[in-house]
């Protein structure tokens, strides 16, 4: 498992512990970047890492990183429509399930962990601007789905395995 992720900053391609990512993860999170790229309101990569690195991301992924992905390693990801639904239904509903600060999470499922984190996102972020009322209202699902693939892509970067570990040879 990767180390603690308020050790490390967030980055498409996570230090290491031994010779680097391989040639075919970077290019792998680099295309998972671009999608995103694509589905968020941001310029280029160096505006997206920066919003990933800031407290409009960050906190919800430390909490997601600590209530969820230190419990449950081999979790199967959730259905990316029915949990962006579920996301949508959740903020229009304002659910109080999602949105209070200190949750109680005892029989959460992960599809649960994961809403938790696109709702929060989201709201946080619409409280900065980055999307609007009237563009959550138009475009809802779209932009929960993007935002359950910023956290595939952190996911999936808090996991970048060394292709080459060390040996008890070296």
């Amino acid at each position: 498992m990767g180390a603690s992720p308020s050790a490390t900053p967030m980055l498409a391609n996570p230090p290491s512990l031994g010779a680097g990512p391989s040639a075919s993860t970077t290019l792998l999170s680099t295309q998972h970047e671009r999608l995103i790229l694509e589905l968020l309101p941001f310029k280029d990569s160096a505006q997206f890492q920066e919003w990933l690195n800031s407290g409009w991301v960050r906190g919800s992924w430390l909490e997601f990183y600590g209530e969820f992905l230190t419990k449950t390693r081999n979790a199967a990801e959730p259905d990316k429509t029915r949990t962006a639904q579920a996301s949508k239904d959740a903020i229009n509903a304002r659910s109080q399930k999602f949105l209070v600060y200190h949750p109680d999470k005892t029989n959460w499922s992960t599809e649960d962990h994961h809403v938790r984190f696109i709702v929060t996102v989201v709201q946080d972020n619409m409280l900065k601007g980055l999307w609007s009322e009237s563009e959550w209202k138009k475009k809802g699902i779209d932009i929960a789905k993007a935002v359950f693939e910023v956290l595939c892509f952190l996911k999936s970067s808090y996991y970048t395995i060394d292709p080459h570990p060390p040996s008890y040879s070296q």
